[in-house]
């Protein structure tokens, strides 16, 4: 009874750390240009953080990264 009861509450747990984390841009194609924007909230209205991909795959960051991600992608 005990073992079952802590693998509830461990599943339970591993749920919410997965729910809570935050959302993750996709990743950057060869030979294209990203910017995934991070905002702090759903509406995209405060912008905390950018991250910067440029045509070879070197990667700048600006800020941090939010819970609400927004990708752009340009061919170079």
């Amino acid at each position: 009874m005990i073992r079952r009861a802590s693998l509830a509450v461990l599943l339970a747990l591993g749920t919410l750390t997965v729910i809570g984390s935050p959302a993750h841009a996709r990743a950057c194609q060869i030979d294209f240009h990203c910017e995934t924007y991070y905002y702090s909230d759903s509406d995209h209205t405060t912008l905390v953080g950018i991250k910067y991909e440029n045509c070879v795959g070197d990667e700048t960051w600006v800020g941090r990264r939010g819970s609400y991600p927004v990708f752009v992608e340009t061919p170079c």
